[in-house]
């Protein structure tokens, strides 16, 4: 019979977090997906309130998914303040300097990316003729929520967990996994791009012990390409009052 080590408790935080990201991810997936919600809103509404709405509902889902339950776990499992996952103030201005130069080149070349019709085939994923200041508003706040608990569970909760569980490097490479899986459903170029992106994201994360880099470099990536993509789009034009129908 081969000996069987017994249970390695400093790895415990890192499998936690592994597991619950992929859980929170499977939640999300589930819901996004669900055919009964999606012939439930089209038989209520028009096809373009049901598109705002339906995406309305995956951004609040995802906030909510991967913000909240891996904060419950970090308080209640963990038992750790929060600063220990990415979420402090420690580098705030260094992140700010580090990402004004990065968001400048990202906003350079989605003003070129978004124009691809591949991209404008998916985003934005809003998908209405008529944008006014209200629903690009109202797009851009959901998107920022959306990614905070997108952010918070990658780059903070599991990115760290893992850290202390397995070391820098295996950290790194598990982030960089579940990050691109999960970018599957988006088709071969995100879950190729998000390889780099993960990788870069995560390297910077550990560097400057939080995540406010990984999440300022994400929103400006989000509302550029939604921004761009609206004023590129061939169907789309921007109007002060939205028509209803």
């Amino acid at each position: 019979m081969p000996e069987f080590l017994g249970p390695d408790f400093k790895l415990l935080n890192g499998t936690i977090a592994i597991a619950v990201t992929t859980l929170a991810f499977l939640l999300y997936y589930l819901i996004t997906s669900s055919i009964q919600l999606k012939n439930r809103l089209e038989q209520k509404f028009s096809q373009e309130d049901v598109s705002i709405r339906k995406i309305m509902l995956h951004r609040l889902s995802g906030a909510l998914l991967y913000g909240l339950i891996p904060l419950l776990v970090i308080l209640f499992v963990f038992r750790m303040p929060v600063n220990n996952f990415g979420l402090n103030t420690d580098n705030l201005a260094k992140s700010i300097i580090w990402w004004i130069p990065a968001a400048l080149l990202v906003v350079v070349i989605n003003n070129y990316a978004a124009r691809n019709e591949n991209n404008l085939a998916q985003y934005p994923q809003i998908r209405v003729k008529q944008w006014n200041s209200g629903l690009i508003s109202l797009s851009a706040i959901s998107w920022i929520t959306y990614l905070a608990g997108y952010e918070f569970m990658f780059r903070g909760f599991l990115l760290f967990s893992c850290l202390e569980s397995f070391g820098y490097w295996p950290a790194i490479i598990i982030n960089i996994s579940l990050y691109s899986l999960i970018h599957l459903p988006k088709g071969t170029r995100e879950t190729i791009g998000s390889i780099f992106l993960g990788f870069i994201l995560s390297y910077l994360t550990i560097e400057l012990g939080s995540f406010w880099f990984a999440l300022f470099i994400h929103i400006t990536l989000a509302l550029s390409n939604e921004w761009f993509s609206i004023a590129f789009h061939p169907e789309m034009v921007r109007v002060k009052k939205r028509e209803t129908r």
